[in-house]
């Protein structure tokens, strides 16, 4: 893992000037500029990462103040794909995880959050049919935001009926039991030639 955790601009792009256009607040852009993010100048090249714990926070705090915190984040980062749905290079990921279904979309984890940071990385464990742990080294103080993630980017890929459980959360890395019922039919016509490295219940792979 890198010595200094980045979140990159895209990610912020995605969700602050994205998916949240036109929804923030100027108590919440001020807030947000007082924490180091100024939404209405030109981005940064990458934030610390201690940073955008604290842009989710105050996003979640600011959108949805009736909410505990992991129900604001959660629904942060649901609202983060489709921001990064607006993007060039979201564009490119999403429709890929369309071709690949969510059985080989959880296999690309690593590369996917790669997109927007210099930290992650992910082991999977196959637990049965539509049945996965998915381990993260650093989710932050917010495992609920990537839940989220996962959730929306799952929907994408094609799957249904999606359960998310977190286990083993240590104030950094966190481990999702990952569940779905069906998926598209496309979604399971492209998934037909996933890789034997995951076909055995209980294999590990490392992301």
């Amino acid at each position: 893992m890198a010595d200094e955790l980045l979140i990159f601009e895209q990610t912020i792009e995605a969700l602050f000037l994205r998916a949240l256009s036109g929804r923030l607040t100027p108590e919440c852009k001020a807030r947000l500029r007082q924490a180091g993010l100024d939404v209405d100048q030109k981005l940064r090249p990458a934030y610390p990462f201690e940073s955008w714990m604290t842009f989710l926070r105050i996003g979640a705090e600011e959108l949805f103040p009736q909410e505990p915190i992991d129900q604001g984040t959660w629904k942060l980062g649901e609202a983060y794909i489709e921001g990064f749905r607006e993007t060039m290079l979201g564009r490119a990921v999403l429709s890929l995880l369309r071709v690949l279904g969510p059985r080989r979309a959880l296999m690309r984890a690593t590369q996917n959050f790669r997109a927007g940071n210099n930290y992650t990385e992910s082991k999977l464990r196959e637990l049965g049919p539509q049945q996965f742990e998915l381990w993260m080294n650093e989710v932050g103080a917010y495992p609920s935001f990537t839940a989220g993630i996962i959730h929306a980017g799952l929907r994408v890929a094609g799957a249904k009926d999606i359960v998310i459980e977190t286990s083993g959360y240590d104030g950094h890395a966190c481990t999702y039991r990952i569940s779905w019922k069906e998926a598209s039919v496309s979604s399971g016509v492209a998934g037909s030639g996933d890789s034997k490295a995951a076909s055995r219940s209980g294999s590990i792979i490392s992301l």
